[in-house]
């Protein structure tokens, strides 16, 4: 979050491998505020074709996302989660893909 934030004025959102932590984690600036999500997991989802910039790559790319995710998650005080997400979703979707090594 701390990297996250510093990094505030082009970046929107962080997976934890992204700087070097080889953990299961991504903070996201979403609508109410930041979130901090530990071992997400996408459990539906529905499709739809953008393009996404990424602070690992230069440019913007074609991607297929989803208009709506339900997400599986644990808080930092390890309580589990799941909430749906829709206009954050496509952020959260980003940084889930670096968990799992996808570059877009």
């Amino acid at each position: 979050l701390e990297t996250l934030t510093a990094h505030a004025d082009g970046c929107v959102g962080m997976a934890a491998n992204m700087i070097g932590v080889a953990k299961r984690i991504i903070a996201v600036e979403a609508e109410d505020g930041y979130l901090v999500l530990f071992n997400p997991v996408i459990l539906k989802a529905g499709p739809y074709n953008t393009e996404e910039g990424c602070l690992s790559l230069e440019g913007v790319r074609p991607t297929k996302r989803w208009k709506s995710i339900k997400v599986q998650y644990e808080t930092a005080d390890g309580k589990p989660r799941i909430r749906t997400y829709r206009l954050d979703g496509q952020i959260i979707q980003h940084e889930i893909d670096h968990c799992d090594g996808i570059l877009i």
